[in-house]
């Protein structure tokens, strides 16, 4: 009986520890967020001599990234297979470093190189990728499960500014036991950018300024979530429609179908870039919204 009690105990330690670290995380990051919101143009102001000039047209192109070249399977790869017009792009860990190099600040590159492990590497490279030279970037361990320009139905996919799909729509228990950081959280294993859209160039630069801050932190799963992941990626994106086009993010619970912001984001519901997951409303691979669907197999790793 005495171990029972102990047990139980011990548990609800564990849960109010979980509790504790969430809400300081959460009380951190909504401060960081807030320093943000101040200037309405923030999201503006920015252009870099190797970023193209901002413009709603989105390149036929694929980008992928892995630790090798020898990686690529070019007659498996459905992102080939199934769209031939589009140009292929894959870089390895060296061409990656070398393509940051040659395109962005130093400050940038210097934040890449300190970035603590591959993955975040991979993360932060996926937005300075889609920044310069734009297109359809996907990890290597996402099948493509429909040709790409089928994705917007009958609208053609080059004339947005970014097309992203929610990865969650998650309650309070599911961001507890750390399956997700955001209630709403959006995809960034599959991303669709205008080269020079400025949420990309906010997440470079607010990466940047996090790396400043935390890389003396102690490494753990949901700091790398925040810090060059899905939540401060959805961050960004947040605050790039509550300020620019008064929009929340609230208006995207239990979305059911595709929803486009003032001809610039294009956000497909939880079942685009995450079917098959059996939660959330997920629907099947094999549903007409299902796009993409990822693996989990972390091949960027």
């Amino acid at each position: 009986m005495a171990s029972l009690r102990r047990i139980s105990y011990i548990r609800k330690r564990s849960y109010r520890i979980q509790i504790c670290f969430l809400l300081i995380c959460l009380i951190y990051f909504i401060q960081y967020i807030k320093s943000y919101k101040n200037d309405v143009h923030f999201f503006e102001d920015t252009h870099w001599s190797n970023v193209p000039f901002y413009i709603r047209q989105i390149p036929k192109q694929i980008i992928q990234t892995s630790k090798f070249s020898s990686d690529i399977n070019f007659s498996e790869n459905s992102f080939i297979r199934l769209n031939p017009t589009y140009d292929y792009l894959h870089y390895n860990d060296s061409s990656a470093e070398q393509f940051v190099f040659e395109t962005m600040p130093n400050f940038v590159y210097e934040t890449y190189k300190i970035l603590p492990n591959s993955v975040m590497k991979a993360d932060y490279f996926r937005y300075i990728a889609l920044l310069v030279k734009g297109g359809i970037y996907s990890d290597m361990d996402t099948i493509c499960l429909r040709p790409i320009d089928t994705w917007t139905k009958a609208m053609e996919i080059n004339r947005f500014g970014l097309i992203i799909g929610i990865e969650a729509d998650a309650n309070f228990w599911d961001i507890l036991q750390g399956d997700y950081v955001r209630q709403i959280q959006f995809v960034q294993w599959t991303i669709v950018a205008a080269p020079g859209h400025p949420i990309l160039y906010e997440i470079v630069k607010r990466i940047a300024d996090m790396s400043s801050i935390m890389k003396d932190e102690k490494l753990n799963n949901r700091l790398i979530l925040e810090w060059t992941g899905p939540g401060i990626w959805t961050d960004v994106i947040k605050n790039y429609l509550e300020i620019k086009y008064k929009f929340s993010l609230k208006q995207l619970k239990n979305l059911q179908e595709e929803i486009l912001i003032e001809n610039d984001i294009f956000i497909l519901p939880i079942t685009g870039f995450s079917p098959g997951i059996k939660r959330m409303g997920s629907k099947s691979i094999h549903h007409s919204q299902a796009k993409v669907q990822h693996l989990f197999v972390g091949s960027w790793k």
